[in-house]
């Protein structure tokens, strides 16, 4: 069984094949078409999706995961969001709204991912720092924009002072991947029991 948020669902997943890919559940599974599959290898960075945990602290930990390699149980007690998660309402997110700005995208295709990343990257820090750009975006690959609108669109998110939807939440996130894990080892204790 494998318990995680799907944004701010929880989702339960007990008949699974193991060996299904979060890109594969979320475009299949869930009709998510926005996480594109470009190489399948983990190296192209379309697939991009953020995924996020409790830290030992107690606090909300974001990371970028490629959807293509990682299997739908590394979800588990985790939250996971995908580009369709970072509108809300009419507006879009800081991240989707600076690449737009910056003329950071022309076929789209890699869009999700860069965004995906700098959503990620502004969650973790607060600061433009050219260095961090390039490390967050290191996965991601683009082949007809070039660099410099996107890292534009970087500056800009990160200077960014709107709070996101995301923020007024954290604590209710925190607490709901709290029971996860709770409920997760619960169910371990139970099994190992039987």
């Amino acid at each position: 069984m494998i318990e995680f948020l799907l944004n701010d669902e929880k989702v339960i997943l007990q008949d699974i094949d193991p060996n299904t890919t979060v890109l594969q559940y979320l475009r299949e599974h869930r009709r998510r078409m926005g996480t594109k599959e470009g190489c399948a290898s983990g190296d192209c960075g379309a697939c991009t999706v953020a995924m996020v945990q409790l830290s030992d602290q107690g606090q909300l930990e974001y990371k970028t995961i490629n959807a293509c390699i990682t299997f739908i149980s590394a979800l588990a007690g985790k939250q996971l969001l995908s580009i369709e998660d970072l509108k809300s309402d009419k507006e879009l997110h800081s991240t989707q709204k600076s690449m737009v700005d910056s003329d950071g995208s022309q076929c789209g295709f890699c869009t999700p991912g860069f965004v995906m990343s700098l959503f990620t990257l502004q969650k973790n820090q607060k600061e433009y720092s050219r260095h961090a750009v390039q490390q967050a975006l290191a996965g991601n690959l683009c082949r007809c924009t070039g660099y410099q609108a996107i890292d534009n669109a970087a500056k800009q998110a990160l200077s960014s002072t709107v709070v996101d939807h995301f923020d007024p939440c954290e604590q209710s996130t925190a607490a709901k991947l709290r029971n996860l894990t709770n409920d997760f080892e619960q169910q371990a204790v139970l099994e190992l029991n039987q």
